[in-house]
């Protein structure tokens, strides 16, 4: 068999593309050009097969001393081809050389190609390895971006160098893929590279540069810094003469199954229809089958153990029809039997079954024939998660496959289990921070009662819980509230409610003119009995009276009549268009009022933890807020909240001068707010300035924080109450839009406070004059003053 060899003369060119992990590719540069001189030499090759001349085996012996009886004729083989013109001048004894290096039996099946050393270009590829470079998306890759891959091979050749010639055995094998898409079947697979070096010889010119162990263990250290190895090794000093061997070999099952370990490791890793998609392709190429179909998703079974993970993990072939596979309607399915069986059920032909459910019929209309359903377990035997293998072809899934299955069918097994677990730290870590959470500030106690509990449980004491308490924090309370939020939301209502009856009005009296119905007058009447009453006398009993009064007469009222005469039908339908669905009413107005108090609580509320989080930076301390009409926080500080931190009045009066801040800068956020709101709002800012220490306890029954002690109970009385606090007998509310008051009790509280707002008119908060104001008496308290001022804008 003839071996017809060409050399690509100008510059190299790879049989592939190639593509690196850092999304660049070759282009139409050769990545492994190196410094080093390479040639084409045919030496070494002839060097091992004269050690084959007096060998035992008589074949291998003849074949021996035959080329090296041609080879005495032929001198300039032993050396480097200069001239390429010269191997057409040796074709019989090339053929002889070449049975040493590929057995003739390999040439048709073989993937491989010589080149000259360390350069890609081949010289010869075999037939097969033709046909595979030929292949459309043939490509290249390489673990490394091409910086990275373009040094490790300078690395690689300095490693050869070291081995053949300082007596350095250094194993640095390359890694590479070649990936190529099957015209047929549509799938890629996956070839790997295999490099024989062992006829390549390393030619110093001159004096080899002479290395120590120093420099040695210097150049193992570094492997990354090809300037070194260039350095030490310098690419003038040594060449390369002989010939290189490269072989693929198809590890399209390894490599897929590789790939899909990588793809499960991460915690998201089902939590993705794109990443799911991904593993599906990939358990294609595993099994060789382009039709194949993956199914997943997390089940809980026994059902009593049903929580919501589904919805996040729910990528089963009949997720868009069935909401749980564990449901007892589905009793006696395939499903259910792998769910109770705990093992791998295996359908080879769904039309088959004797008695099928609703979900055997439904994957029949999906076009799945046969199925594989393989129930995912945790240590405790119960059932996590759910796999799925579909083929639109009868024995399409067999017994084989499910063998071959089985040893991936943990991989996914704990995909899932890990993805439960990442919800589960999310949803934990959610309802920490919505509903249930504590506070990183005083965290730390709370760990500390939990660890002593668990040391009494563990020595077989009873766990009674421990009083989580703290002494001497000093609080700082601040509200931002809606302004007139109680009359505006009652206006909302009245102006819906009195629309809704305007509306039917209008139809009932267009629907006299073509119909006789005595009914129509009476609710006529009762709708201007109604309207009579002015927003400024509506009340809860209206509202509820008016409600009633449109559900139960006159929306039934127009849905009668439009059905029965369709002169009406469109003004009816203009009608039933403006009621809400939920509510069946008009809701227009307050839709407006309620988006409007959302996104202003919203944002009023984000921006008040951003800048406590900011605080926290400074000195740790607990933070609470509330949402009502607007929002309410707290604020306690003191030593006995910090574990290690320093507490001092310093940090005090930082936190009393930046509360002041924060309100005026919350007072210009509504301001700005106001203006993109479906209806505008604004907010009074109140802040009381209770200065003496207190207790507080956690409250077990409330999962709260509260003031502790008789005496500290009158620092809640009063924060109740000032909310509605007026002045000048009444005539004025003390809150007012676009002001800040600070309530206090005593002069030394209103120095301090007054030393703040000196700071706060120099920079630019203050808008006029600060007042100073007596409040009106309230229940049980008196003697409250308030510092009170407008914010500039």
């Amino acid at each position: 068999m003839e071996l017809d060899i060409t050399i690509h003369n100008g510059a190299d060119v790879l049989e592939a593309p190639i593509v690196f992990t850092d999304g660049r590719s070759a282009g139409g540069m050769n990545p492994f050009d190196i410094p080093y001189g390479t040639e084409l030499c045919f030496g070494p090759v002839l060097k091992k097969i004269r050690t084959f001349i007096d060998s035992e085996d008589a074949g291998i012996r003849f074949l021996a001393r035959e080329v090296v009886r041609l080879s005495k004729d032929s001198p300039e083989l032993d050396h480097p081809i200069q001239e390429l013109s010269v191997l057409d001048n040796h074709k019989d004894l090339l053929d002889m050389l070449m049975l040493f290096i590929i057995p003739p039996s390999d040439r048709e099946t073989e993937f491989f190609k010589f080149s000259k050393p360390f350069n890609f270009a081949p010289i010869y590829m075999s037939g097969p390895m033709q046909s595979l470079m030929s292949m459309q998306d043939a490509c290249y890759s390489f673990g490394g971006g091409l910086d990275i891959v373009r040094n490790r091979h300078i690395v690689f050749i300095g490693c050869f160098i070291l081995q053949r010639l300082y007596g350095v055995d250094v194993d640095m094998t390359p890694s590479a893929m070649l990936t190529v898409n099957d015209s047929e079947s549509g799938l890629n697979r996956f070839y790997k590279p295999e490099m024989n070096q062992k006829y390549i010889d390393v030619v110093p010119n001159g004096e080899i540069p002479d290395l120590s162990r120093k420099d040695i263990q210097r150049l193992l250290n570094n492997i990354n810094d090809t300037d070194l190895w260039l350095k030490l090794l310098p690419a003038d000093k040594f060449s390369f003469h002989g010939i290189h061997i490269s072989h693929l070999f198809e590890v399209t099952e390894q490599e897929s199954l590789s790939r899909i370990k990588q793809r499960l490791i991460s915690r998201d890793a089902v939590l993705n229809i794109e990443r799911v998609r991904e593993l599906a392709n990939l358990t294609r190429v595993h099994f060789s089958d382009k039709t194949l179909q993956l199914g997943l998703t997390a089940v809980d079974y026994p059902v009593s153990r049903t929580i919501d993970h589904e919805y996040r993990i729910k990528f089963n072939f009949l997720s868009e029809d069935v909401n749980r596979l564990t449901d007892e309607a589905y009793r006696s399915s395939v499903y259910d039997r792998a769910f109770r069986t705990r093992d791998v059920v295996l359908v080879d032909d769904l039309t088959a079954l004797r008695k099928t459910t609703r979900l055997e019929k439904l994957l029949i209309k999906q076009g799945i024939r046969s199925l594989l359903v393989a129930p995912l377990l945790d240590q405790q035997k119960n059932v996590i998660g759910m796999v799925e293998l579909g083929s639109p072809k009868v024995y399409g899934i067999n017994a084989f496959m499910e063998i071959k299955f089985r040893e991936i069918r943990g991989l996914f097994r704990t995909a899932v289990e890990r993805s439960r677990e990442y919800i589960d730290n999310r949803i934990e870590a959610i309802m920490r921070e919505q509903y249930t959470s504590l506070h990183s500030s005083v965290e730390w106690r709370f760990t500390e009662a939990a660890s002593n509990i668990l040391e009494r449980q563990d020595a077989g004491h009873p766990d009674a819980p421990e009083v989580i308490a703290f002494k001497d924090v000093y609080p700082l309370y601040g509200q931002a509230d809606i302004v007139g939020s109680s009359r505006l939301r009652n206006a909302a209502i009245y102006q819906d409610l009195a629309d809704n009856m305007r509306a039917g009005r209008y139809l009932l009296v267009r629907a006299m003119e073509h119909v006789e119905f005595p009914l129509i007058q009476q609710v006529i009447q009762r709708i201007d009995g109604h309207l009579k009453t002015g927003i400024d006398n509506f009340d809860n009993s209206h509202e509820i009276f008016w409600a009633e009064f449109i559900h139960q007469q006159l929306t039934p009222l127009i849905e009668e009549l439009s059905g029965q005469h369709p002169e009406i039908a469109d003004l009816a339908e203009n009608y039933f268009s403006d009621l809400d669905i939920d509510l069946g009413l008009f809701y227009r107005v307050r839709s407006d009022y309620e988006e409007s108090v959302t996104r202003l609580n919203r944002s009023l509320s984000d921006f008040f933890t951003e800048r406590d989080q900011a605080t926290q930076k400074t000195l740790p301390h607990y933070f609470e807020k509330y949402k009502t009409d607007g929002v309410e926080y707290e604020i306690y500080a003191g030593q006995s909240l910090l574990k290690n931190h320093h507490f001092s009045n310093v940090h005090l009066r930082n936190l009393r001068l930046a509360q002041l801040i924060d309100m005026c800068e919350a007072t210009r956020l509504t301001t700005r707010l106001s203006q993109d709101l479906p209806m505008p709002l604004r907010t009074a800012q109140l802040i009381f300035a209770y200065t003496s220490p207190l207790d507080i306890k956690f409250r077990m029954d409330e999962k709260r924080f509260d003031v502790d002690g008789d005496y500290n109970v009158r620092y809640e009385i009063l924060k109740k109450r000032i909310d509605k606090a007026t002045i000048r007998k009444g005539q004025e509310r003390l809150t007012l839009a676009n002001m800040i008051s600070i309530v206090y009790l005593n002069d030394k509280d209103r120095e301090e406070y007054s030393d703040y707002l000196s700071y706060l008119k120099e920079a630019g908060y203050v808008d006029g004059e600060v007042e100073d104001l007596i409040l009106d008496p309230l229940q049980s308290v008196n003697g409250l003053r308030a510092l009170r001022f407008r914010v500039r804008e």
